[in-house]
């Protein structure tokens, strides 16, 4: 399997986990529900706010990055 077709795979994954009632199109509230996840992953503190260190952790897999 080529590049191009292992990254239509990924989004197509990644789609079908965004797409969380299956009818296959994204309304507001699940792209929302996706950044919060992606939000409170990223807030190793959890005090609400992600500042650079947290994002910089983030991006690069070293921190907590709890799912909640």
């Amino acid at each position: 399997m080529g590049p191009r077709m292992m990254h239509g795979a990924r989004m197509q994954i990644m789609f079908a986990i965004m797409d969380a009632d299956g009818d296959g199109a994204l309304s507001q509230s699940e792209v929302q529900d996706l950044v919060g996840r992606i939000f409170n992953a990223a807030d190793e503190d959890g005090d609400g706010s992600v500042d650079l260190d947290e994002i910089q952790s983030f991006m690069h897999g070293s921190g907590g990055g709890r799912m909640r």
